[in-house]
């Protein structure tokens, strides 16, 4: 079963004066069951790219492959609502799109539509809400009086709650303290391990991608220029240094001790770092 780009490209306002090329030729492919996060700078077509994976864009050129199913341009794309059934798509700022009476209402939206029976709705909608740790004395209150934390918890049990094969998340801590952006991380790494959902992340955060992310594929201007393992990725100076990101802080620190004569293997574990912090710098 496989998550492919092939030679996709996909065009706004296609066949119009405004139109733009958001992508151009990618071809890429997520590995299931694995972690993987999509960065690059603003503009560089990664929300684009990611909202093909549940037939919300369908490419312009080429075709993306979904386990069994195929948006194929110039095609009409069957079976989506099979395929939002697989892929759950979580908005940067999925708080924004509540809109029922109460919290359980709101999560049930999914499975209602996705064609579960009442009992099975009733047991995914409790365990979508157990799980991201929304407590039941929440269950009947408004969506719309809870707190932005609690309320990006039941957006994304609404969407887990159709149980996905696939979590595709925009963004998913954008706005959140830092404790709260742990928890949510902790929250999707737990759904990888324990329940075995392939995670595609858009994120800006390098100490996500270190800490969370198998896989990394970049994106520029509408092309994908790397894909692979988050391990290489990080180990590849000279790509990291052309890309212009803000560096994760354990790299930043490495970086500046090697400035200071400190010889350090390549190991990103910070308790083999500090174990050859502790021999000093070398002396030649």
């Amino acid at each position: 079963m496989s998550i492919e780009f092939k030679n996709v490209s996909f065009q706004y306002g296609a066949n119009s004066p405004f139109s733009f090329d958001a992508l151009k030729d990618v071809s890429v492919s997520f590995e299931p069951g694995k972690i993987t996060a999509v960065i690059g700078s603003t503009g560089s077509g990664k929300s684009t790219l990611v909202q093909h994976l549940n037939g919300l864009n369908k490419p312009t050129e080429g075709e993306v492959v979904i386990f069994d199913h195929k948006l194929i341009a110039n095609e009409k794309p069957k079976g989506l609502k099979a395929l939002r059934s697989k892929v759950g798509l979580v908005f940067q700022f999925p708080e924004m799109q509540l809109f029922e009476e109460t919290v359980f209402k709101d999560v049930s939206f999914g499975p209602s539509n996705f064609g579960f029976t009442e009992e099975e709705s009733l047991k995914s909608v409790k365990q979508a809400l157990t799980l991201v740790g929304i407590d039941e004395s929440l269950w009947e209150r408004s969506p719309l009086d809870l707190s932005g934390g609690q309320k990006r918890r039941v957006a994304i049990a609404g969407v887990i709650a159709s149980n996905p094969e696939v979590l595709v998340l925009d963004e998913p801590t954008a706005g959140l303290d830092p404790q709260g952006s742990k928890d949510m991380m902790a929250l999707f790494l737990g759904l990888n391990q324990e329940h075995n959902k392939t995670i595609i992340m858009v994120t800006h955060d390098m100490d996500h991608v270190l800490n969370y992310a198998d896989n990394v594929v970049v994106m520029d201007k509408g092309s994908c220029i790397y894909q692979g393992p988050a391990k290489d990725f990080f180990s590849d100076k000279e790509l990291l240094n052309s890309l212009g990101f803000v560096l994760p802080r354990i790299l930043q620190l490495k970086h500046l001790l090697e400035e200071k004569g400190y010889t350090l293997s390549e190991s990103l574990d910070l308790d083999v770092l500090s174990q050859e912090i502790k021999r000093g710098p070398s002396h030649e």
